[in-house]
């Protein structure tokens, strides 16, 4: 029987963050560093943000790189798979972060922003997916942690169409690699964060500002556990799914919320 403290380590492990220079992707290439992984995280913009998160992460002591890389497009994220390749020698751990959330009225939303939605968040991370898996395929070993989010399980009234789409859809992709890849050792997991302090409600923070009011409040009163989410929270569920300690988990959804989406009172 295995300690429950060595069930977390991650000693010896890499890992690949797309969208890891900032907000929950910088805070799960942190948790991963932390817990003994070396880390790559990838980003659009190379300098920057993503050099400066290279920075912070090589403080735990763990070797750190970035990678440029626009998920939206094949070559990119080919090349991505490759420099991960010829730098580590494998990649243990995929957690696809990267994504764009916006809110709008469906009945004005157009085409083009459409498209883009969907290509970024559901494409961008089939084609990391895809190209990384090929390479856990070859290992015979794998783990991949795909970010959804709340907002594919429940409505909003803010116009959030094309978002939840996207996000309901990466549940699905989640499923169903982790049934076609299940034979390869390769676990495939989604975690739906909810109303978090960082990322895309950055807003939540400041309490006097009018979107905390209009929004941030109402959230708040619909959140059993009576705070928003913050850094560590997706640190530990990040860990816990990248370690041991979850080795007979895949196809699952964890749901980082504080309650908010089986609150009877939405």
């Amino acid at each position: 029987m295995t300690h429950v403290s060595e069930l977390f380590k991650l000693d010896g492990k890499v890992a690949l963050v797309t969208g890891g220079g900032k907000g929950l992707g910088y805070f799960s290439a942190e948790g991963m560093a932390e817990a003994g992984a070396d880390v790559a995280i990838c980003g659009r913009d190379l300098h920057g943000k993503l050099d400066n998160a290279v920075e912070k992460l090589k403080k735990t002591g763990r070797d750190c790189i970035s990678i440029k890389c626009d998920i939206t497009k094949e070559d990119e994220v080919k090349q991505m798979a490759k420099k991960m390749k010829e730098y580590y020698g494998k990649c243990d751990i995929l957690v696809n972060n990267a994504g764009i959330g916006e809110i709008a009225p469906s009945k004005n939303y157009s085409l083009k922003r459409w498209n883009n939605m969907i290509n970024t968040n559901i494409t961008g991370t089939f084609l990391c997916c895809r190209e990384i898996g090929k390479m856990m395929i070859r290992q015979k070993n794998g783990n991949i942690i795909n970010f959804s989010s709340e907002n594919g399980q429940v409505g909003f009234s803010l116009g959030m169409t094309a978002y939840a789409t996207t996000k309901i859809g990466i549940v699905g992709l989640t499923r169903s690699l982790a049934v076609e890849w299940g034979k390869y050792n390769i676990r495939v997991n989604a975690i739906l964060p909810g109303n978090m302090e960082e990322g895309m409600m950055e807003f939540l923070q400041d309490k006097d500002s009018s979107m905390y009011k209009t929004v941030g409040v109402p959230f708040l009163n619909l959140t059993p556990i009576k705070r928003f989410g913050k850094g560590d929270d997706i640190k530990g569920a990040i860990v816990f799914l990248a370690s041991e300690a979850s080795s007979y988990i895949s196809g699952a959804k964890i749901v980082i919320d504080g309650g908010f989406t089986i609150n009877s009172g939405i």
